[in-house]
């Protein structure tokens, strides 16, 4: 009846010793832990030296090699021979106030090529280099001059897609420098040189400066005029040469079967220069625009 007075306890099971013995000291493998802490240490060690090398390394060519750029340390090493002196010093400037000081920075060789490439004068930038002594050199491509056109207040440059360069140059300037002049323009001149000259009737006088560029009676032509228009608002091209006219008619290309294509016109006109060299002596008019070439004298 007293059951619940009493309560038998479960033993617990005592836990057994460990009958696993500590291993023995191992010199090979304590030798190779050895090693590899060691192989750590020394890469680490090495890491960290090549770090404070490179820094010093570093500031010591800044230090010791360091030279403001000038202009005459500037090369353009593919300048073409038609550019002048005064071309080539402003290229050389601006390159000059662009590059750092530093050896190192070859961010400041990026920055000034893309500073190049924003110049009127440069059509592309190859690569600027640094070379030895401070000195550095300029891959690029030019815009070369193809004529001159006359405006209201002078005459500017223009290279063959019509891109107007720097510079506003008198008349004794440009019969000095040999180059066809291109009048008649409507449009003004763009607002910053490097940029393509606004309206259509410069890129039509262009269109026939290339056509006649190798002809041989080029040197004959004073004047692509692009100032004549007929009934219907058509650009008409006029050649003048020393006191003689050709009309050419519609720019190469536009003719669309009103007139004859520009390679019939120019084989007229060939002939034309074999019987007058001088094209159109005595003030006389030459048409090469109808079915025939025309002549009469005013």
């Amino acid at each position: 009846m007293g059951w619940f007075l009493s309560s038998k306890k479960k033993k617990k099971p005592r836990r057994r010793a460990s009958l696993e013995e500590p291993r023995p000291w191992d010199p090979k493998r304590t030798l190779a832990g050895l090693k590899m802490l060691g192989v750590f240490a020394l890469a680490v060690g090495l890491v960290i030296g090549w770090r404070y090398s490179e820094r010093y390394l570093l500031d010591y060519a800044k230090e010791r090699q360091s030279t403001p750029i000038t202009a005459d340390m500037i090369e353009l090493i593919n300048a073409p021979a038609w550019m002048s002196e005064n071309i080539r010093v402003q290229v050389r400037d601006t390159a000059a106030e662009n590059i750092a000081a530093d050896p190192m920075d070859g961010k400041s060789l990026r920055q000034t090529a893309e500073v190049l490439r924003n110049d009127p004068w440069v059509k592309d930038v190859i690569q600027v280099a640094r070379r030895s002594g401070g000195r550095v050199l300029v891959y690029a491509n030019y815009r070369q001059p193809v004529a001159v056109v006359q405006g209201f207040d002078g005459y500017r440059l223009i290279d063959a897609e019509g891109v107007c360069l720097p510079g506003v140059y008198p008349q004794p300037q440009v019969d000095a420098m040999g180059l066809v002049i291109v009048t008649g323009v409507a449009s003004a001149p763009p607002a910053v040189p490097g940029e393509v000259w606004p309206g259509v009737d410069v890129q039509a006088g262009l269109s026939l400066v290339k056509l006649l560029a190798h002809e041989p009676y080029m040197d004959k032509i004073h004047s692509f005029d692009v100032g004549h228009r007929d009934e219907r608002g058509r650009l008409r091209l006029v050649l003048h040469t020393a006191d003689g006219t050709v009309r050419w008619g519609l720019p190469p290309g536009q003719e669309n079967a009103i007139e004859p294509e520009a390679q019939i016109k120019l084989g007229w006109l060939r002939q034309l220069a074999q019987r007058d060299a001088a094209l159109s002596s005595g003030g006389r008019i030459i048409d090469i625009y109808g079915p025939a070439p025309a002549i009469r004298q005013p």
